[in-house]
């Protein structure tokens, strides 16, 4: 068994100009990578009132919870969403079976976490960043 933990950050960012379909969204970054930068850049993270409440989606127990953390601007009928399987392992929270209903593949590894350093970066408030008008517009099949 690997003992190396990864380092997860959950960014919540706020559009910083009004923007036709702009929104908040938490955006997870593990080890400094920008997971929906890296494997999803269709659409925005899921609204940080859904994925981090207490007991929300992201919360680990000992039953694997598929979780998804973005949807495309259209619908991800169209052009797809970004799920990972959420479960804890002893004193290790474990993000696996990545799945995008879209794309046949999605290259991201299994990341393990440190159960408590897990728990304070939902906890403690992720840290709030203004996002420009740099998102990516969607595709044009939706």
């Amino acid at each position: 068994m690997n003992d190396e933990k990864n380092s997860l950050t959950l960014r919540v960012v706020v559009p910083g100009t009004p923007e036709p379909g702009a929104r908040v969204e938490v955006r997870p970054v593990v080890d400094g990578l920008d997971i929906l930068a890296e494997a999803f850049p269709e659409g925005p993270g899921l609204d940080p009132g859904f994925l981090l409440p207490p007991d929300g989606p992201l919360t680990a127990g000992a039953e694997p919870r598929e979780v998804r953390l973005a949807e495309a601007q259209c619908t991800e009928e169209c052009c797809g969403a970004l799920y990972v399987t959420v479960r804890r392992d002893g004193d290790d929270v474990i993000w696996s079976g990545w799945r995008n209903p879209d794309d046949d593949e999605v290259d991201l590894p299994e990341f393990r976490f440190d159960a408590r350093q897990y728990r304070a970066s939902k906890r403690n408030g992720p840290p709030r960043t203004t996002a420009g008008s740099g998102r990516r517009a969607p595709s044009p099949a939706c």
